[in-house]
């Protein structure tokens, strides 16, 4: 019961029931710090080209990129040196070379970045300890690196979910690429090993009889006895 003016009022029993208080978000608190913008240059042939996106172009792309920054940056650099030169600047051309000293930090960040981006790929650790190995695996390594996350996952998923589909139910033998190692291991081996000797089987015997000695060579010696002389 609520007073009013010295009488109590009490809420009808017919009465719907109250409505639920909307959730309300957070106010935010403006804060004085500048927003964080992600760091991007316009390009003439590509266009909005960010830093995050250097990653997942290739090297020819990002040489062409790294070619056109070159490009804005002279033309910027230009730009300003000529408005330096004039004593006296309008109120447009101030603003001008506001805009184009901000530009042209922005395109020497992104240079720098393009740059790294290219030291990275050469002297990359991780593509370094695979490319030994096999390509698959320095293929693998290069894709993990340059793809997204997600889309690099997925890839995954559809290589093994084909290799599985493909796979007979029994254990196949080794393929052409595996004998010939083994012929190699083989071939190798027997060049290595010294060469057998024959050895002569022994003689048969009959039973109940001796076997049979090697044969002796016959010698002829003249008679010992006088010779018998006829008178």
């Amino acid at each position: 019961m609520i007073p009013i003016n010295g009488r109590s009022t009490r809420r009808r029993s017919s009465a719907g029931p109250l409505p639920p208080n909307p959730p309300r978000r957070p106010r935010q608190v403006p804060s004085n710090a500048p927003l964080i913008r992600p760091t991007f240059l316009a390009l003439r042939d590509h266009g909005k080209v960010y830093v995050s996106d250097l990653p997942r172009l290739s090297d020819g792309q990002l040489g062409h990129v790294l070619n056109e920054a070159r490009e804005v940056l002279d033309s910027l650099t230009r730009r300003l040196q000529e408005l330096e030169q004039q004593s006296l600047l309008s109120t447009l051309e101030q603003e001008t070379r506001i805009r184009a000293g901000t530009k042209r930090d922005v395109t020497e960040r992104f240079i720098r970045s393009v740059l790294e981006e290219q030291e990275q790929r050469r002297n990359n650790p991780a593509v370094g300890a695979v490319a030994s190995e096999s390509m698959s695996r320095t293929f693998l390594e290069l894709a993990r690196l340059r793809l997204p996350g997600p889309l690099f996952d997925s890839l995954i998923q559809e290589t093994l979910a084909a290799c599985e589909a493909s796979s007979p139910e029994t254990e196949p033998g080794p393929s052409s690429d595996d004998r010939q190692p083994i012929a190699a291991d083989a071939e190798a081996a027997a060049k290595a090993s010294p060469p057998a000797r024959l050895i002569p089987a022994p003689a048969r015997t009959v039973a109940g009889e001796l076997p049979r000695p090697a044969s002796l060579p016959v010698v002829l010696s003249p008679d010992p006895s006088p010779s018998l002389t006829t008178g």
